[in-house]
């Protein structure tokens, strides 16, 4: 029974943000990683509110990303063929929001963002303008 309760839940969060992706993968290990470097960058100034709060705001990443892809299968539902890109692109987007928050939490550990990910995070912004761009025509 509890393997049928498992696997209905994890069925539907799937279906909710639209299946699993390697986008989705990326930004639960993002999520994860931020929040630890944000604790290691915070010691000594951790309470259990700011704790809570990181975690809340985690968790309203992955409700937006539930309601983008709720977006796109009502508007694939009227006929608009919009594709991924509303999904992918909120997604794409709290990568990026994780990574810049990444580097925030190095720099306050005396660790500085290393140039190629820099250049890869130019790219990745490129690329979104060049996607939006593509969906509004």
């Amino acid at each position: 029974m509890e393997k049928f309760f498992i696997s209905s839940i994890g069925g539907f969060l799937s279906w909710l943000v639209g299946g699993w992706s390697l986008l989705l993968t990326v930004l639960l290990i993002l999520n994860v990683f931020d929040f630890g470097t944000g604790m290691a960058a915070n010691w000594g100034n951790i309470s259990s509110q700011k704790g809570f709060k990181g975690i809340i705001k985690k968790g309203l990443m992955w409700v937006w990303v539930a309601i983008a892809n709720l977006i796109y299968m009502v508007l694939a539902d009227q006929g608009l063929t919009v594709g991924q890109v509303i999904p992918d692109a909120v997604a794409v987007m709290f990568i990026l929001n994780e990574v810049i928050s990444l580097g925030e939490n190095s720099a306050k550990l005396g660790v500085s963002v290393p140039e190629p990910i820099q250049r890869a995070l130019a790219i990745f912004q490129k690329n979104i303008e060049q996607k939006e761009k593509e969906s509004s025509k």
